[in-house]
């Protein structure tokens, strides 16, 4: 074939190559526009600078370090008009992607037969609420998913497939005539309610603390004096320089955080630490403060150092949080299943219940009181009894008086641990833990050929339509004949089990579909043999 020159083609011809091939180009170059968006928004990285300038744009640098390979970039980026490089340009095609992939993660959701839906708040910096809305489903494989999705007004998501609901204790989000969580049960009663349980023990510390005076006061003035240490760079700076002179190694003042669940004791331990070394800071801070607001504050806080109450306070405190912040970190990890969680929280009540002696009590008095005479705080002494309103008498009685201090204060420290233990068991005590208990006693029993009649009807009773009451028996006989001693002890073994099952012996087992409600409701990864049911 002879190639016919160019200075011999049709005009028509040789402007229409050149049209293709700026349509090419630009195509080329409006796919990197496309690629860089999406980079920096998979990162996490924010499209504009930190300069006034557009230049200066992490986009912009972003076009311009990729033309360094493409000189097409260069020249696309000189042009003055069409080159979707604006930041209403930018924004509208983050919208887009962010649309597709929301598009793709319901239909992933769609498609899985159980889900349990989860919904948090918080309210941001200008005083509105951010409501967070994800989604826990499987795959086909019994690997479990865990979706932000955000607050839409409708998403095509059936509630019929509504497994597990998961909220704080918000009035809103739990009220039992008007809250979300009964609302949807009445649209689907097996969308079973659990209030997160890292919530719900922070409650639980929260009330007991509230409701023990000493406590209660303790944390109040320890708030207080942390706030006047992290809230001035010169009392910090005179704390650390203080700490040098002390060989005794002791942490710094951590931070009491209102809204962080796991570093109250932490806390309580710092001040406790640093008794002595704050001691001394307050005096030197009261010769250099001048506003007589100030000074009310540090002397307030000197104070109460001195007296055996607060000290008293914060070593009780320091000793109960320690239990439950050591059980907020438990919780929060990710391995952790509903029912898991509520074992662990059972050990925690039976460890603080076995502190709860005469014998216990008489160690930590001795050590308090140890404490508080070599940091020269003063001697306990009883409260000044009070006469009682005339209203309240009943009889003669004169009303229970301590024997000695000693009595006094064993009954607020039996007080404090009745709090928290009747705190934690009450916040825990949910209706869907019975359900989680059964639901892995009816696979592990079956699995270890045991008698399972009763966690089976409960099941049943439950889900109703979502199980074949003969065909569930009938394939849970399957399960206990075929699955080997060794993978019957405990629910993680017989999860791996299922899981090694190609999808044709699949078919075989309605256990999988029981499964899926499991790994649903977060409960694939117990690995310990369920309780027995009462």
């Amino acid at each position: 074939m002879i190639e016919v020159p160019s200075s011999m083609k049709n005009v028509a011809e040789s402007l229409s190559t050149q049209l293709e091939m700026e349509k090419l180009e630009r195509r080329q170059c409006s796919l990197k526009v496309l690629s860089n968006v999406r980079f920096l928004a998979r990162q996490g990285l924010p499209l504009r600078g930190h300069g006034d300038h557009e230049s200066d744009s992490n986009f912009l640098q972003l076009m311009k370090l990729r033309g360094e390979d493409d000189s097409r970039v260069l020249g696309w980026l000189e042009r003055k008009n069409d080159k979707y490089t604006a930041p209403d340009m930018e924004n509208k095609i983050l919208k887009t992607m962010a649309l597709l992939v929301l598009r793709r993660v319901i239909q992933s959701i769609s498609s899985a037969p159980f889900l349990t839906m989860m919904i948090d708040k918080t309210t941001d910096i200008a005083n509105k609420e951010q409501v967070v809305v994800c989604f826990r489903w499987v795959d086909s494989s019994l690997e479990p998913h865990e979706e932000f999705i955000g607050l839409y007004e409708r998403m095509k998501v059936s509630i019929t497939t509504l497994r597990g609901q998961c909220y704080d204790g918000a009035s809103s989000m739990s009220g039992s005539q008007r809250g979300v969580a009964i609302q949807l049960q009445k649209e689907e009663p097996r969308a079973v309610y659990t209030h997160c349980y890292g919530h719900a023990l922070n409650l639980a510390c929260s009330d007991a603390v509230k409701n023990c005076k000493i406590m209660r006061d303790a944390l109040n003035t320890s708030y207080e004096l942390i706030k006047l240490v992290k809230k001035s760079p010169r009392r910090d700076a005179t704390l650390q320089k203080l700490k040098e002179q002390m060989p005794d190694g002791s942490p710094g003042i951590r931070v009491l955080c209102p809204t962080r669940w796991t570093v109250r004791a932490q806390a309580l331990q710092s001040i406790l630490a640093n008794y002595v070394v704050l001691q001394v800071l307050w005096e030197e801070s009261l010769d250099f403060v001048k506003d007589a607001e100030m000074r009310s504050r540090i002397q307030g806080v000197s104070s109460c150092m001195k007296s055996f109450n607060f000290f008293f306070g914060v070593s009780l405190g320091e000793l109960l949080l320690r239990h439950s912040d050591n059980l907020s970190k438990t919780l929060q990890a990710s391995s952790m299943s509903a029912a898991e969680e509520q074992k662990t929280a059972d050990m925690t009540v039976r460890t603080l219940q076995s502190i709860r002696t005469d014998e216990n009590f008489l160690l930590f008095w001795k050590s308090t009181s140890q404490k508080a005479s070599k940091l020269g705080i003063s001697e306990s002494t009883l409260p000044r009894q009070r006469k009682r309103p005339r209203r309240y008498e009943d009889g003669a009685s004169e009303g229970d008086v301590p024997e000695s201090v000693e009595n006094f204060y064993k009954r607020i420290y039996y007080e404090a641990l009745d709090l928290i233990i009747c705190g934690i068991k009450q916040r825990f005590d949910q209706p869907g833990y019975k359900l989680y208990s059964n639901l892995e006693a009816l696979l592990v029993r079956a699995a270890k050929k045991e008698n399972y009649d009763g966690e089976f009807q409960f099941v049943i009773d439950f889900y109703k339509d979502d199980f074949d009451h003969d065909h569930l028996n009938m394939q849970l006989g399957v399960l206990s004949s075929n699955i080997p001693s060794e993978l019957a002890q405990d629910l993680n073994s017989v999860i791996s089990y299922l899981q090694q099952l190609s999808p044709a012996q699949r078919l075989l087992l309605s256990e999988w579909q029981l499964m899926e409600i499991f790994a649903a409701h977060g409960l694939e990864k117990s690995g310990q043999s369920p309780p027995p049911i009462e």
